[in-house]
């Protein structure tokens, strides 16, 4: 693994988990083999599979050693993030059809499993991945790869600035918040006690990435004193 680098595909990481997060919430056209669809909505569904494929891509890069401790929590994450977004997905789409003049108990119900339940289940798969990440990386024990770590910081803005607005967007911020602490302080400690990490890519990109995050949600809350969605805002 000491020749590898992992930039490039921390890259294509970053960029294809910022198009498909966001995707949802900007392609509202109709999608055109049935109408009572958005593209959004079928964007929306590889999802999971584009993100898991290329996070496995990445530890099998970067790890020497990968055994039961590596693969099953990562299935777990993997699990539990598809098991919320495929419940957002579903109530989302279904929302859609749902006019606001609509009376009874279904109304209510879908905005409870497309924004409340969904949402947190989905969600904590999502913030149980850096420190996953920064566990797994640590764990090795291996020597630093000779990778470009600075070159991994473009991809870890864009990766953290998403996980910082998407978490505001999805309303998860009370959960979301002390998660992406948590993590920044597990990257410091891990930085500073294990020099061997400051020459692995997937280390810093992490590390940075939740820094960013955590960055996103205090500067939002200072600026707005709260966390209004940015749909809320008219952002987007």
């Amino acid at each position: 693994m000491l020749g590898k680098r992992n930039w490039p595909l921390l890259t294509a990481f970053s960029i294809a988990y910022a198009f498909f997060l966001t995707a949802p919430a900007v392609f509202h056209q109709d999608f055109p083999l049935r109408t009572d669809m958005e593209w959004g909505d079928v964007l929306d569904t590889p999802t999971p599979f584009v993100v898991f494929v290329l996070v496995w891509l990445l530890v099998r890069r970067t790890l020497v050693r990968v055994d039961t401790l590596v693969i099953f929590p990562l299935l777990l994450i993997a699990l539990v993030w598809a098991q919320g977004q495929g419940m957002h997905l579903a109530g989302n789409s279904i929302g859609h059809q749902v006019t606001e003049d609509t009376g009874g108990a279904l109304p209510g119900l879908i905005h409870f499993y497309d924004e409340q339940l969904s949402h947190y289940i989905w969600y904590l798969g999502v913030v149980a991945l850096p420190t996953y990440l920064l566990i797994v990386v640590w764990r090795d024990r291996a020597p630093a790869s000779r990778g470009s770590p600075l070159a991994a910081l473009p991809a870890a803005l864009l990766f953290g600035l998403v996980l910082g607005i998407d978490s505001i967007e999805a309303a998860v911020v009370p959960m979301a918040l002390p998660a992406f602490a948590l993590s920044s302080l597990l990257a410091a400690y891990l930085c500073r006690n294990a020099p061997r990490l400051r020459g692995v890519e997937l280390f810093v990109f992490t590390g940075a990435s939740v820094l960013v995050a955590l960055g996103v949600l205090l500067g939002w809350g200072a600026y707005y004193g709260g966390w209004p969605e940015p749909s809320d805002l008219g952002l987007i």
